[in-house]
């Protein structure tokens, strides 16, 4: 009953980690950013303010649903730590989903109370990032959480599967790029925040005249945005086709690699359509849903691969499940 209702949990509060990350964006989006004025964090002073306008529900709700959100991880994280306590990605992923949605939060107040300065571009951009790194290890927590409750006191005793090892190179590869995917982002967060989606016009994959415009103006944000996002693309097309050589019995991999390929192609493809609707906001919430899901596809590789500097250890001894702990006394690191 306790692995059902902490997977419950996860599975709620990861809900909550998307639609917190989806109404900011959407806050950025219809720059609602002060409709709450610079006080926070109530609205306009006031727990239930007197005049609500549309960019007001936009702010104020984001901040509600970052607030349940919150509490919601700060409890996943509590329990899944009491119930794990010798399982060290649950401590690994439920510190970074806390540490990260504090830390946006935080954020978060700043550019409200500092929202004309030069928060607005610098903060907002680290805002979404955080975010972004929170989600990702909600997600990650969720599915922990749902690989170590199959271990039960009815099912006590399971036999780890043999895992072939992925070399250093590979490891650092596949880290390499969802390092350089999140750099990325902030290219993308810029845009946004700068105000330079649609700098270009409707133009795609021109901007005007020229392929080339001056990277300190709207326009060279924008084509840059566009170069970064296309050199992703390729980087994840050849490291699906490197995977499916080199570890085809990983099926995780594999189908991480596959995943990942198809959703960067998604991805690209409502890039364009941001571009070609104008910005629409339903066109621009669908591009961050899909970063936001590539992002934790390509952090669900990392762990998949594990750490670069660590040697690998293949296990194949029993994973017991006791009574008492009923967790995960072993762990392949």
């Amino acid at each position: 009953m306790k692995h059902r209702l902490l997977s419950i949990l996860a599975i709620v509060t990861s809900i909550g980690a998307y639609f917190m990350l989806l109404l900011g964006a959407a806050v950025t989006k219809t720059d609602s950013g002060q409709g709450c004025g610079n006080s926070w964090p109530f609205c306009h002073g006031q727990l239930i303010p007197d005049s609500v306008s549309i960019a007001t529900v936009y702010e104020y709700s984001h901040r509600i649903m970052s607030g349940a959100d919150g509490f919601l991880i700060f409890a996943l994280t509590v329990f899944s730590w009491l119930m794990y306590r010798r399982d060290f990605r649950i401590k690994l992923f439920g510190f970074m989903s806390l540490f990260f949605v504090v830390l946006q939060a935080i954020l978060g107040a700043l550019t409200v109370m500092y929202e004309g300065t030069y928060a607005k571009d610098g903060l907002l951009s680290l805002h979404f990032g955080f975010s972004l790194i929170s989600f990702a290890s909600v997600i990650l927590l969720t599915m922990r959480i749902m690989q170590l409750k199959q271990v039960t006191p009815e099912n006590p005793e399971r036999t780890a599967q043999q895992i072939s090892p992925i070399s250093k190179g590979m490891q650092i590869v596949v880290w390499a790029v969802t390092a350089y995917t999140y750099v990325v982002v902030y290219t993308g967060a810029l845009v946004r925040h700068s105000s330079a989606t649609l700098a270009c016009g409707e133009q795609f994959p021109t901007c005007g005249a020229t392929y080339f415009p001056n990277i300190f103006t709207a326009a060279g944000i924008q084509v840059m945005h566009r170069y970064a996002a296309s050199s992703i693309w390729l980087l994840l097309l050849v490291l699906m086709i490197v995977l499916i050589r080199v570890a085809r019995d990983r099926r995780d991999l594999v189908w991480g690699s596959l995943w990942a390929f198809v959703l960067v192609s998604l991805q690209a493809m409502s890039g364009m359509a941001t571009v070609l609707s104008g910005a629409q906001l339903l066109v621009s919430l669908l591009h961050t849903t899909i970063i936001a899901v590539l992002f934790s596809v390509l952090c669900y590789l990392c762990v998949q691969v594990e750490w670069p500097w660590k040697r690998h250890v293949v296990n194949t001894r029993p994973v017991i499940a006791t009574e008492s702990s009923k967790e995960y006394l072993h762990e392949t690191v």
